[in-house]
């Protein structure tokens, strides 16, 4: 069972580079034209947003209804429920207040919040979730033919106005997860047509929501938000929320820099100095969501030099990771062996996964030699008169990796001794290298953000034969043993709560134990996003390490949480 209890500031999530902590910035000077708040009732938070090719914001508040939507969506929408920012991203209630799950995971339970009513005045109610969750899940079926996928057994059932229980076919409970990161609750009495569960196929031109801002008028180089006084949530010291084009990376700086917009989502190459370095109210920081990419390597074809564990050890040892994150100027975090941030999971793993990736020098020479090949004069390696040439491709698209992998590539020649060819290719040369698995090591992305269960899911997929192509992201056809997947099984049917926090660490402990000892991939970069922000204009901006949610612009709930913490510099 999910706890009720909420909270906006905890022990959660230190994470990134630096931190979001407020310093005195001093007094606010004139902002000038839309930008900077600051300071009275109502003060105005610019945020700089992405646009689409065209160079404009989107009209289409229709979360569901495909393409490109308008930004701050999530202040207006909200779900269910939200995940944390550490302890392996726990569910924190939102619009539920908790949720019962079956042994067997195919029936939820959810008991709504009370007292939340829609920007519009009426009420939240189960009949939104019923709406929300039928209209995703579409026609139940208890029985459905071997190769149809139906999600609901039954139809959703609303015994009253706060109580939904949701049947499935079958064991659904890490849907939760999903749910909280990408599936908002919308208003059934605004938009449902009669009995029918299906969202509109329209833009949702005047959104109404549970969040805490509204709508105030759109255009397409700014869109303004207005603050509600009567959100369940709180109430917040900004009055308005604008999103202006971020455009460029060196534009956005400097119109931070001068104090024109308060908070940006991005950083180029160099940030962490160049944009530091402009104006002594500038802070920069890397808000990692449990992702990460690096280097797979190919374990599945006998020929490879990578099939062997001790090469694959080799290698993985083999990187200097902090000057690679350091060229890289964006100021990501580090991922640990198992290949997500070491402190999203700190309270689950053991010891030594609460440590980032660092070079070993002797310890990459000493597997090496243990596995028996060796370096020719060529620097390609060798076993049993086979000589096998290596090369590293990566997308070339890709601009961190263009400057960060050729520094990997140099660290083993210089531990190893092997000279690795540097291959960037097109997207689509790379969707077939990866599908096909002709390869030998390959930089690409290792696992996604999220729960445990998320981080390591593209690993518990079947793994075809190395004839067939695959699409499941196990690009390396790595088979982790029965005992991890015995463990895996564990994060797949446990929900990460409070109460089963027993339960998630034995299961996180065993999978990234395999991916200790097995080596299948070099974890170079964890995924996030850096935060480029002002203290011109707004002070309070939270230390990831004392709040429960990811401090950034997209995201559900996390901008909420950002704007109730923060406050006018006077």
């Amino acid at each position: 069972m999910i706890s009720p209890k909420m909270t906006r500031r905890s022990v959660l999530g230190a994470l990134g580079i630096g931190t979001l902590a407020a310093t005195a910035a001093g007094c606010s000077s004139d902002s000038g034209g839309t930008g900077g708040g600051g300071g009275g009732e109502g003060a105005l938070f610019v945020v700089g947003a992405t646009v689409t090719a065209t160079n404009q914001f989107a009209k289409n508040f229709n979360r569901y209804g495909g393409g490109d939507t308008a930004p701050g969506l999530d202040l207006v929408y909200e779900p269910l429920f939200r995940l944390s920012s550490k302890d392996g991203g726990q569910l924190l209630p939102m619009l539920a207040e908790s949720a019962e799950h079956s042994e067997d995971g195919t029936e939820v339970t959810y008991h709504l919040r009370k007292g939340v009513t829609w920007s519009d005045g009426e009420p939240f109610t189960s009949k939104d979730v019923l709406f929300t969750l039928g209209s995703i899940y579409g026609t139940p079926n208890p029985e459905p033919a071997e190769d149809e996928f139906v999600w609901l057994a039954s139809p959703i059932e609303t015994p009253d106005d706060h109580t939904v229980t949701v049947k499935y076919n079958d064991d659904q409970r890490q849907q939760e997860v999903n749910l909280a990161l990408y599936y908002p609750i919308v208003p059934a009495h605004v938009y449902q047509d009669g009995d029918q569960l299906e969202f509109p196929q329209d833009i949702m031109d005047d959104p109404i929501g549970t969040g805490p801002a509204t709508l105030e008028s759109f255009d397409t180089q700014l869109i303004t938000y207005a603050m509600r006084e009567d959100y369940w949530g709180g109430t917040s010291e900004v009055g308005q929320v604008q999103f202006v084009p971020s455009g460029q990376a060196g534009n956005i700086e400097t119109q931070i820099s001068q104090g024109e917009v308060d908070f940006a989502e991005g950083g180029a190459p160099g940030v962490v100095n160049g944009f530091i370095g402009m104006a002594e109210t500038n802070e920069y920081a890397w808000i990692a969501d449990g992702a990460s990419e690096g280097i797979i390597f190919m374990t599945a074809r006998p020929e490879s030099p990578m099939a062997d564990d001790d090469v694959r050890q080799a290698f993985r040892a083999a990187v200097d990771y902090t000057a690679v994150m350091e060229a890289s100027g964006i100021g990501y975090t580090i991922p640990n062996a198992a290949g997500v941030d070491p402190v999203l999971n700190e309270s689950l793993q053991q010891p030594e996964f609460n440590e980032p990736m660092a070079l070993d020098a002797e310890a990459a020479k000493a597997a090496f030699e243990k596995s028996g090949w060796s370096v020719n004069a060529a620097g390609n390696l060798e076993k049993d008169g086979t000589e096998h040439p290596l090369s590293l491709q990566i997308q070339n698209d890709n601009a961190t990796f263009m400057v960060t992998m050729p520094i990997v590539v140099s660290n083993w020649e210089e531990h190893l001794g092997v000279k690795v060819a540097f291959d960037p290719k097109p997207k689509d040369v790379m969707d077939t290298i990866l599908a096909t698995g002709e390869f030998d090591l390959v930089a690409t992305g290792l696992g996604y953000p999220g729960s445990p269960w998320s981080n390591y899911t593209m690993y518990d997929q079947p793994i075809l034969p190395i004839e067939e192509e695959t699409t499941n992201g196990n690009w390396g056809r790595w088979d982790w043993g029965e005992e991890a997947a015995e463990k895996m099984q564990i994060l797949v049917s446990t929900l990460n709560t409070p109460e089963t926090q027993e339960q998630i660490t034995e299961g996180v402990q065993g999978v990234q134990q395999a991916f200790l000892e097995q080596a299948p991939h070099a974890p170079v970069q964890g995924g996030g996003t850096g935060v480029m922000y002002s203290q011109k204009n707004w002070n309070g901006f939270p230390d990831p390490a004392d709040v429960d949610y990811f401090p950034r612009v997209n995201g559900m709930g996390n901008m909420t949480q950002l704007l109730m913490a923060i406050t006018p510099t006077t």
